[in-house]
């Protein structure tokens, strides 16, 4: 449903009038909800924690992350999470993430710290924002989180959660691989007693990557200082990362058979500099209310220098993203409620040169969110969980001086059972997501607003737990109306658009066995079968979802020094194109992890695809086949000490 100023007005009505009463009614009572020590931020927006929540998420920690050896984000969530990777170059900078059926970027909401990565035109989220080495854990909230995070929260979450200021430490590495890896990175942090702390670190890297031409220079640095004390905290934070790189561009099926390495024709020579500073409170305002709230401001200048089949180009992108989330959480006997808004204020310029002199736009895209998300306990063992959120768009586009806005209401409720052994949840989530700035515009520089995009997600999963195994299955499906995509088949050279009605079915099933002390195996399976259910693609595959992901791993430790890590990683077929004319084949990959450890030293060997696997991860199809042929086996070693 789509609607304007009444809007705020039903929200407002809604906060005060549904939700006011239980909020006094249990605020006498005055003891906080008893949580467990398996605490998360996603399903809230705040610790909480996650056996009270009627919602999917997953957790790859610390341990998993170092046993594993992987070294950047991309590798960490295709080999770990629930998600499919698609990286074009196999180097972690042109990645497109898929979670719960939904293959683009602009789908899947990616944040550090509850900062967003998304942006507001095609560009998809920055994965080399944050080194491994600053990664505490990954929290991965499965399904639609509309009302709790809002635009682009639709196929789910994937909240990166870093390393602020502890005790004293400090860690140097160096590594060297294949492909001429070069990596050198570093970190150190400190608190004293006045509750004062720091932590920085960085990063550097340098390749010659898989394919011809597609050189790495990178350099990412990060710095957090902060007080902590008896009712909250204060943090202030920065970094910057330059990234030069080269995507070498497709290849015919001919070309990969003849050299898989070899460069394609076209190619985008990416200059890219991004800046970023937070500032933060989480301060505990009385018995019952505290306030989290943080003012972030991102500065991004991209240059690239591309060659295509219309000739060498050159694209100027500039971004300047500021962003405003402040939220009050009740919290007292048996509720928990948050009351927030995001403010996001986006100014982006693009210019795109073919040799006849720069064209371009400046768009100008203010959105402004306000939200209300509870759980509420009435009885031992039973959580019920609620919400609305209103959400508002106004943008701004020139030269064309056309100025409109859209609005829109979501709601969710979901309920979850708490038993001996496990848990039970069921929920339902409505999401949505605005047209990004280059989507209303074609080739040809015609502006066409596209509608908001909608959908209702539902979910019903359990966990259980015995002795020493976990399980947890979901099964999920998600309707969607008005979805934005791609349409090569529109004008001469294709158009963004609103498709026909589709849907998204599936499950997932996750276990982690702990065999003995050393032993630990993991294990996740996912189906997806996400369809056209309306219009000239009635029943047709979406395309780019793989329909099954299998991940397998093992973590055995030898003695306290030493020990092995690995891993399977099955990705199936999909389709390419919206006919359902061409399908990519599935593949499997097997890598390893070793770590030695003694004192002070570590040393660690990441060997990835071992089998020499020749698999192409990313494909296009334009009328005909776009390969980009994947890295085959190789290596990397690591030297680090702690001191």
């Amino acid at each position: 449903m789509s609607v304007r100023f009444n809007s705020r007005r039903l929200l407002s009505g809604a906060l005060s009038g549904v939700l006011a009463a239980p909020l006094f009614a249990v605020a006498a009572a005055g003891t906080d909800l008893p949580v467990d020590e398996d605490l998360v931020v996603t399903a809230t927006r705040s610790p909480y924690s996650a056996d009270h929540v009627a919602s999917t998420v997953r957790v790859i920690d610390a341990a998993q992350i170092r046993a594993s050896g992987v070294h950047n984000l991309s590798d960490l969530l295709r080999n770990l999470g629930s998600v499919q990777v698609q990286d074009s170059m196999g180097n972690g900078r042109d990645s497109r993430l898929a979670l719960r059926g939904f293959a683009t970027a602009q789908n899947v909401l990616v944040l550090v710290d509850g900062r967003s990565l998304n942006n507001t035109d095609l560009a998809g989220p920055d994965l080399t924002a944050v080194a491994v080495e600053d990664i505490e854990r990954v929290e991965i909230l499965e399904g639609g989180a509309g009302t709790l995070y809002g635009d682009q929260a639709v196929g789910g979450v994937i909240n990166i959660i870093t390393r602020s200021g502890g005790p004293r430490q400090g860690r140097i590495s160096v590594g060297h691989g294949s492909y001429a890896a070069e990596n050198y990175a570093g970190s150190y942090q400190d608190q004293f007693a006045s509750g004062l702390y720091y932590r920085f670190g960085g990063e550097v890297e340098r390749s010659e990557a898989f394919r011809d031409g597609g050189a790495v220079n990178y350099g990412n640095y990060r710095g957090r200082a902060g007080w902590r004390h008896a009712d909250g905290e204060l943090f202030v934070e920065a970094s910057e990362s330059d990234d030069d790189y080269r995507l070498a561009g497709a290849l015919s099926a001919a070309q990969v058979a003849q050299n898989r390495r070899q460069a394609g024709s076209s190619f985008n020579d990416y200059n890219a500099n991004n800046r970023a500073a937070r500032i933060g409170i989480d301060q505990r305002l009385g018995e019952y209310l505290e306030l989290f709230a943080s003012y972030g401001d991102r500065n991004e200048d991209v240059d690239i220098n591309s060659m295509s089949s219309f000739g060498a180009a050159v694209t100027g992108q500039q971004r300047r993203v500021k962003t405003l989330d402040p939220r009050l959480v009740f919290t007292a006997d048996g509720l928990r409620a948050t009351l927030g808004m995001d403010i996001e204020r986006v100014d982006y310029d693009f210019a795109l040169d073919f040799g006849f002199g720069p064209s371009g736009t400046e768009q100008r895209q203010r959105k402004r969110s306000e939200y209300l998300h509870f759980i509420y306990t009435p009885i031992d063992r039973l959580d019920l969980q609620g919400g609305l959120r209103h959400a508002r768009l106004d943008a701004e586009v020139a030269p064309f001086g056309l100025n409109y806005d859209q609005s829109t209401l979501v709601h969710t409720v979901g309920l979850n059972w708490r038993g001996d052994s496990g848990r039970y949840y069921l929920n339902r989530d409505e999401t949505f997501r605005f047209a990004l700035a280059d989507e209303n515009i074609d080739f040809m520089g015609n502006f066409t607003p596209l509608k908001v995009q909608r959908g209702v997600a539902w979910e019903l999963g359990s966990e259980w737990s015995w002795s020493s195994v976990d399980l947890h299955a979901a099964l999920f499906q998600q309707d969607m109306k008005h979805e934005i995509g791609f349409d090569p088949g529109l004008g001469d050279f294709g158009a963004n658009a609103n498709f026909d009605d589709t849907r998204r079915r599936g499950g997932t099933l996750d276990a982690r066995y702990h065999a003995t002390d050393a032993l630990v195996l993991g294990g996740i399976y996912t189906y997806v079968d996400a369809r056209f259910v309306a219009g000239p693609y009635d029943n047709n595959r979406v395309p780019d979802v793989a329909r099954q992901l299998l991940k397998l791993n093992a973590n055995y430790r030898f003695d306290p020094n030493f020990s092995l890590f690995g891993e399977l990683v099955y990705t199936g077929p999909r389709n390419l194109d919206l006919g359902n004319s061409t399908e990519q084949g599935g593949y499997t990959l097997a890598n390893m992890a070793a770590t030695w450890t003694r004192q002070s030293w570590t040393l660690l060997a990441r060997l990835n695809n071992i089998t020499d696997k020749q698999y192409t991860e990313f494909a296009s199809f334009f009328g005909t086949r776009a390969l980009y042929p994947s890295p085959e086996r190789n290596l990397m070693l690591t030297l680090s000490r702690d001191f």
